[in-house]
């Protein structure tokens, strides 16, 4: 959706020609918990609980849906400078021939460079790795030798970490920042080297089975640590707290000589990547209480959510987050990495023991160098990018009146390189991403819950059940949910995620874990009745370039189901397809 129209809308909507019975300053006034209901039922039409749709072809149009969400909810137009950055610097995001729907993120997606950077460098050298930097691989093999590594940087990577850790609002001084080659690469990274043998156990609090957690888990086993896990509620899929309290609170050691023993590692997310439920800080301090090392993940928070972290309240022992290098890029070239924070003063909780080791493999960091020279001439409006492997022979053919520049400093020890991708977080900030976010997910929530089976008024047979809060006001922007036929029969969410990559739309399929059922008692049969479940799920991810056009093809997708034949019809075409290859 271009700004025009949203200009347009914006003009319609207070000009009276769609118009609320709130006002924008009424709206406002509300407090935030009446908000997301009395104004999402009341301020618009097919928001109302009421409407209910049975077929893709009653659903409204764009713009009347667009209408619809700036009726009720006002303060959206506000948001509008999102969409003048998509238009200008992640044009590939909005491309009619190739508009892609990105929210199947398994991690968080915050570019480090915009779409912008990354079509200039590949138009200028397009037989070339575009890549703004490349990786390389550091052995390490105590915790010692990784905290040396870390402060073994190049001027770019100094550069690089600076810029990070202020995004991330951490102290410099307070941390040490080192590169993996993903997210998954951090965890295995920490579970090697963090000191199993005298910190003897590992809690996790994650609703949804996650492989870089899963690796973790399978290290510590090999240690001989059997990992427990938080459990969750249905349909919820809140922390059981009362649970979570008992196994942080178990055998808790009185201070004395071994103050510097600690209980273990308490791995913690603040939302979950899936369901988007909110956790409270306050189990980091609990934990903390209880004698617990502390790894925040932060790969479920917001671009810029980590401003709302009070670190130095919480002061987590490690960090672990990643970064994609331009977003929307399925180009193989196109990378990103993973950072892993170590509080330096809970470095001595990192192991020196070798032969506790279970995969000499998993002990790699990464360091991070620039892939591009930049050249500049007589013109300072020319520039010219080369590759570094050409930066010797250029050398030699280039006169006094061309000066080689790399691209991490100038001579002046100002730094060139632009992280604009971190640099347009910034520029929206915490309050714009943070609502975007949130009243796209609460729309699309009420737009899933709006879509019916015909023929079934008075017994209900909605085709979408949420799993995870639904419109609770502090939830994340992550919505999990499972689409089922007529026949009250779920639909296979990795049928669901197929299908939507023929569309050009990135849903995913996740499987939530360590859901009770039941109320359960502490021992005997009330204890039987308490069931685990492992449930799968369509899982989507509002990021923060993220628009209405993109949660409207989600809704405009999932309306398809209604259609009884559609999901056979879909199954004999693919058979075809494959016969055909």
């Amino acid at each position: 959706m271009n700004s025009h129209f949203i200009q347009e809308a914006s003009e319609a909507c207070f000009n009276g020609c769609c118009s609320s019975p709130f006002s924008s300053q009424s709206v406002t006034q509300k407090p935030e918990e009446e908000l997301e209901f009395s104004v999402i039922t009341s301020g618009a039409s097919f928001l109302t609980r009421e409407i209910k749709f049975t077929s893709q072809e009653s659903l409204p149009p764009l713009r009347t849906s667009f209408y619809d969400l700036i009726t009720a909810f006002p303060d959206y137009l506000q948001t509008t400078q999102a969409d003048h950055l998509r238009s200008t610097d992640y044009q590939n995001l909005s491309s009619s021939s190739s508009h892609h729907v990105l929210l199947n993120h398994t991690a968080q997606q915050q570019p480090l460079f915009s779409y912008s950077q990354f079509r200039q460098i590949s138009e200028s050298k397009p037989d070339s790795n575009p890549s703004l930097f490349t990786l390389s691989r550091k052995q390490v093999s105590s915790g010692k030798e990784l905290l040396s590594l870390a402060s073994e940087e190049s001027r770019f990577q100094s550069t690089m970490r600076k810029r990070i850790m202020r995004f991330m609002n951490l102290e410099e001084s307070e941390y040490h920042m080192i590169l993996t080659q993903d997210r998954s690469s951090a965890f295995k990274l920490l579970a090697e080297l963090y000191s199993f043998k005298t910190n003897s156990s590992l809690l996790t609090v994650y609703n949804y089975e996650d492989e870089a957690v899963e690796e973790m888990m399978r290290i510590t086993e090999k240690k001989g640590i059997k990992p427990e896990s938080a459990e969750f509620s249905w349909p919820s899929t809140e922390i059981v707290s009362e649970k979570l309290k008992r196994k942080l609170a178990r055998g808790k050691r009185r201070r004395g000589k071994e103050d510097n023993k600690k209980r273990g590692l308490f791995v913690f997310p603040l939302q979950s990547l899936v369901t988007g439920a909110s956790y409270s800080y306050s189990w980091m301090s609990l934990a903390h209480e209880n004698e617990w090392h502390v790894l925040l993940d932060t790969s479920a928070l917001g671009s810029k959510d980590m401003e709302t972290l009070g670190l130095s309240l919480f002061q987590p022992d490690f960090l672990i987050c990643s970064f994609t290098e331009v977003l929307g890029q399925d180009d193989p070239c196109n990378s990103g990495f993973g950072c892993l924070f170590v509080k330096k003063s809970s470095s001595q909780a990192l192991s020196e023991e070798s032969e506790l080791i279970t995969n000499p493999a998993n002990l790699t960091a990464v360091k991070a160098e620039p892939a591009w020279m930049m050249i500049t001439g007589n013109d300072e409006n020319t520039l010219e990018k080369v590759s570094l492997d050409h930066v010797e022979d250029h050398n030699k053919a280039s006169t006094s009146a061309t000066d080689v520049i790399e691209i991490e400093q100038e001579e002046d020890g100002n730094a060139i390189i632009e992280f604009r991708g971190l640099d347009d977080a910034d520029s929206l900030g915490i309050i714009l991403i943070s609502r975007r976010s949130k009243l796209l997910t609460l729309w699309l929530v009420r737009a899933l819950t709006s879509l019916q089976h015909p023929g079934f008024h008075q017994t209900e047979m909605p085709l979408v059940k949420i799993c995870g809060p639904k419109t609770r006001q502090n939830r994340g922007p992550s919505v999990s949910f499972n689409i089922f036929d007529w026949q009250g029969e779920k639909v296979d969410p990795m049928m669901v995620e197929r299908l939507a990559v023929r569309e050009k739309i990135g849903l995913r399929c996740a499987y939530l874990q360590k859901i009770r059922i039941g109320k359960g008692g502490k021992r005997g049969s009330d204890e039987r009745r308490n069931l685990s479940l492992r449930v799968s799920v369509v899982s989507v991810r509002i990021g923060f370039m993220t628009n209405f056009d993109d949660v409207f093809r989600v809704w405009g997708f999932v309306s398809r189901f209604l259609d009884a034949d559609f999901v056979e019809k879909e199954k004999w075409r693919m058979k075809a397809l494959e016969k055909n290859k």
